[in-house]
């Protein structure tokens, strides 16, 4: 994926654009389901400020949901095991672990009734 932003006159600040933007995209390249893991939630928890002669920030954004959209998919080689550990935060993943962690935030939903 390459992006090339427009300019506008009231847009977000370039510099920090390209901050989140690049390792994002270098994760994309990755087989490693942690770092692409942990692009994906730079992005999610990204914010810019906007500015005089920023990027167009409906383009920034519809990059971010395409690179978010892409580091969500599976990695090929990659297998679910890795792929659930990665999204649950477990290290070491293992059957049990996996589904010890899904039954807590189960939980944790009923108790906030998600």
């Amino acid at each position: 994926m390459v992006f090339d932003f427009t300019v506008v006159l009231r847009g977000y600040e370039r510099t920090q654009v390209d901050k989140v933007l690049n390792p994002a995209l270098e994760a994309l390249d990755s087989t490693d389901a942690w770092r692409r893991a942990a692009a994906r939630d730079s992005l999610r928890d990204s914010a810019f400020d906007t500015v005089l002669r920023g990027y167009d920030r409906a383009q920034v954004d519809a990059a971010i949901d395409a690179l978010r959209q892409a580091l969500d998919s599976p990695v090929p080689g990659d297998d679910f095991r890795s792929t659930l550990g990665s999204v649950l935060r477990i290290l070491q993943p293992t059957d049990q672990l996996i589904i010890d962690e899904v039954r807590r935030l189960r939980e944790l939903a009923d108790r906030h009734h998600l």
